[in-house]
């Protein structure tokens, strides 16, 4: 087991400036290099600072939080510098705190610190962030679970809140951050009003037809597609390039850098006409010059806890989305034009900003860690969105069997792992790895999938494929790249696997590997080695029979991640093998289970991972506890002791095996399953047959006492038969016990007497008819058994007075029984459910 330090590198220069400190929060690592240029700028105009630069400078000295809404173009990340300025004075000292640059022993020196939502997160957990921090949120839009929790985190610390969004419904911020002020600002012209179209046309690429790009050729028109999905943009680009070869054609997503965007960037942009295609995602950071035409596809892909599962699920744009992507062109550019593909009815003007969708509800075990770590309870958080309480039980549940969290507080194993910058799944296998792993258990919790490692329309790794293995898979494409294109070298000062930028370029293109997959990669994997004080190989070890041995030996004794066995949960879910895996649909897979939803919204599981050989499982298979059971096929002797052998659920095997003399440590078991088989009847003693009448009339009169008399019910007739067996330690010493039920034992016989003296007949019209007691909900009742035709000459003021409500079952033949509470209930219910009234229904129903 490798010993993880207990400090994380982020946190190990802690500290302040005496004259206070405000800390960004920002929400990638991108943003965060954004803003650290953006403070540094002086003398820049914008339209936040020439309209609210002096109500922006009153509120930041004021002390209160506030926040800033407002659209691209506005100037509102500058508006960082003039806010630090009125807090914390003129001298701006920043730095940046990521996984890419950790804390020096100058950051307690920095008065302006930019963290993204990870070391923020960890910060506020361990006491690095407090009332002290005026805390900046920028881009409060995008929602993330890790962004939602800083904000209760920083909410509970005491901090002062100063947000900037985009166009939202900014209330539920205000709100919920107690903010004394929201300034709104819009670089919107109206004399620029894009001329807005909703087309049926729902395919991107079969709205990209001809007449529509003779008009974008014709106009020389910069046109952004954005779609929800990266194989969505590559398959727009490369239609439209393969059939309007003139025209400059491009795609863009999370997989690729933004290197390849820099013509649409810089300059005057790209030479017209071009079409550029975009996930919505890709949008938000960038600024495209020279764009005057936006294709909207209503579509997205956002996840929905439901039942405690987060499922992936198409739907359509909210309000937000449509208003942020039309906006690159309305009322900013001359001339613009957005058509949403969409089979919706959508009136665009009547659009408005609504509240952000959340995640946080989706990950209840990032909650259950953080919540551990600091000692408090989740119901302690002022969390912006309600927990999913049963996801979050589901989540503590393997959190404390497996030793990670124990009386609330994480354990010394718990911290190791939840220290490490990896999900909590990946910290186990690191912590549990011999050294000589960790390089390949570090690359393969760098990678987020193989399936986002590649391009799905058009990729060659057959030369790195480990059948069986999508893990090592990606470890393979990953440790070639680093052979043919990279060297150590260092970022920032720090370690790091270093590419030459044409090379990489070269050998992704030409395997179909997303080059941006392998430099997010090699950042992640330089922040592992870090955290776990190691130091970073040049090289990492080639694959063999002998590595995927070990890694398949690791797998299977930690086990941190979901197991399906034959597509198939422990809990009996169908779960499919991903369509992309290179697993077999046959055997044990294990890894990380997606749920999204299909096109009926049903959800549907699938996983994708690594496969295990047998032998592995049924060399970690822990024996099961041995479940004592009653099975009156075997006469002789039908009490069993069944012991399985189980892997993390799984049973792989059981013994049953016969039980005469009890073992010391089953006894008691052996003596409650024999009552229960008593009680419920299923025993073969000489005493049960006698003791039917007694319970026969002791269940009588419980009812007709209204429950007042002991009750000899399943659960009381074990309780009571657990005390004639106290001394017996066999079957053999059991089918000579006593066991005959005494009705006087359980309810005296004058009481039994009094109990059975009420009524068990009704009289009506001189008509005998039988009394039933019993009880509905919770409440004792008497109901007479009476034939519909009884209803015609039944009348309530001829009934005698029971101690009880009188309810009515009223028999109709062949047909069901009807029960009512009144007799007028019962001749509605019989008239409304007669075979003459259902036809006279039908009828009707055929004439409409």
């Amino acid at each position: 087991m490798v010993q993880v330090p207990a400090t994380p590198p982020s946190e190990r220069y802690p500290g302040r400036p005496a004259e206070g400190r405000v800390v960004v929060i920002a929400p990638t690592r991108a943003a965060c290099e954004t803003i650290e240029l953006g403070v540094q700028l002086t003398g820049v105009t914008t339209i936040m600072q020439r309209e609210h630069g002096a109500e922006i400078a009153e509120l930041a000295r004021s002390g209160r939080g506030f926040g800033i809404m407002a659209g691209t173009g506005t100037g509102k990340t500058l508006a960082i510098r003039p806010i630090a300025q009125a807090i914390v004075g003129e001298e701006l000292r920043v730095g940046v705190v990521n996984r890419e640059r950790e804390a020096t022993p100058e950051t307690p020196t920095w008065n302006v610190v930019i963290v993204t939502t990870g070391i923020a997160r960890r910060w506020l957990q361990d006491d690095m962030i407090d009332k002290s921090d005026v805390v900046i949120v920028d881009e409060i839009h995008q929602t993330s679970a890790e962004l939602e929790l800083c904000l209760a985190l920083a909410k509970r610390a005491g901090c002062r809140f100063i947000w900037l969004s985009a166009t939202v419904d900014p209330r539920f911020y205000a709100e919920y951050l107690g903010s004394a002020a929201v300034i709104e600002s819009s670089a919107f012209d109206p004399k620029m009003a894009a001329e807005v179209r909703v087309s049926n046309t729902s395919n991107p690429v079969a709205f990209l037809g001809e007449r529509f790009m003779r008009h974008v050729i014709k106009d020389k028109r910069g046109v952004a597609v954005f779609v929800p999905t990266r194989a969505g943009t590559e398959m727009v680009a490369k239609e439209v390039s393969e059939k309007w070869r003139h025209v400059l054609t491009e795609f863009y997503h999370g997989g690729e850098p933004v290197a390849k965007l820099r013509p649409f960037l810089e300059g005057e942009g790209a030479p017209h006409p071009f079409v550029l295609s975009m996930t919505a995602a890709g949008q938000s950071a960038l600024n495209i010059r020279g764009l005057d035409t936006v294709v909207i596809e209503d579509a997205q892909f956002t996840t929905i806890v439901n039942k405690g599962k987060t499922v992936l699920t198409r739907m359509p744009l909210g309000a937000n989305e449509i208003l942020q992507m039309a906006g690159r062109v309305h009322g900013r550019v001359p001339g613009g034009e957005v058509w949403i593909l969409s089979d919706r009815q959508i009136d665009f003007y009547a659009l408005r900003p609504t509240e952000p969708h959340f995640q946080l509800a989706g990950d209840p075990e990032r909650v259950a860690m953080t919540c551990a770590d600091m000692g408090v309870r989740a119901d302690e958080l002022d969390l912006p969105v309600p927990l999913d309480r049963l996801a979050y039980r589901r989540a503590m549940e393997p959190l404390t069997s497996r030793g990670i969290i124990a009386n609330g507080r994480l354990t010394p194993y718990g911290r190791s792992v939840e220290v490490l910058p990896v999900d909590r799944s990946w910290g186990e296998l690191l912590v549990n790895s011999d050294e000589h792993l960790v390089p390949v258990v570090a690359v393969c919790a760098s990678i987020e999938s193989l399936h986002r490692m590649l391009r799905q329309q058009d990729n060659d790794i057959g030369q790195y494929v480990v059948p069986g293995s999508d893990h090592l898979t990606s470890y393979a494409i990953y440790r070639d790249a680093l052979e043919q294109t990279g060297s150590m070298g260092a970022v920032y000062g720090l370690p790091r696997h270093v590419f030459d930028p044409q090379a990489l370029e070269e050998w992704a293109e030409e395997r179909g590997v997303m080059m941006r997959s392998i430099e997010d990669a090699a950042l992640a994997i330089a922040s592992i080695f870090r955290g776990m004080d190691l130091t970073l190989p040049r090289t990492l070890p080639k694959m063999s029979g002998r590595i995927e041995r070990e890694w398949q030996a690791l797998l299977a004794r930690v086990m941190p991640f979901d197991l399906v066995i034959d597509e198939e949960t422990s809990w009996g879910e169908e779960v499919n093998v991903s369509k992309t895996s290179y697993c077999s649909s046959h055997g044990v897979v294990a890894g990380q289970i997606n749920y999204f939803a299909d096109k009926f919204g049903r959800a549907r599981g699938s996983i994708s991972g690594s496969q295990l050989p047998y032998d592995l499982i049924w060399e970690n298979a822990t024996p099961g506890e041995a479940q004592v059971t009653y099975d009156p096929a075997h006469r002789r002797l039908p009490l069993r002791a069944v012991r399985t052998r189980e892997f993390h659920g799984f049973v792989l095997d059981s013994d049953e095996k016969p039980i005469d003399r009890f073992p010391e440590e089953l006894a008691d078991q052996c003596r409650r399953v024999l009552a229960e088989a008593v009680a419920s009847g299923q025993a073969q003693h000489r005493d049960l047959n006698a003791s039917r009448e007694a319970l026969r009339e002791l269940r009588e009169v419980f009812r007709r006492s209204a429950g007042s008399t002991a009750a000899v019910g399943e659960k009381d007739l074990t309780a009571y038969l657990m005390t004639r067996l106290a001394g017996v330690t066999s079957y053999a010493e059991f089918l000579e016990t006593p066991l005959r039920i005494s009705a006087d034992e359980l309810v005296p016989a004058e009481e039994r007497a009094r109990w059975m003296a009420l009524p068990s007949t009704i009289v009506i019209a001189e008509r005998v008819y039988p009394l039933d007691y019993a009880f509905e909900d919770g409440q004792a009742v008497v109901r007479a058994r009476i034939p519909a035709k009884a209803l015609s000459y039944a009348d309530e003021d001829e009934l005698p007075e029971f101690d009880r409500p009188l309810h009515w079952t009223v028999t109709r033949g062949k047909h069901e029984a009807i029960r009512a509470t009144s007799l007028d209930e019962a001749r509605v219910l019989v008239r409304e459910t007669s075979p003459a009234t259902r036809a006279r229904a039908r009828d009707a129903e055929d004439v409409d």
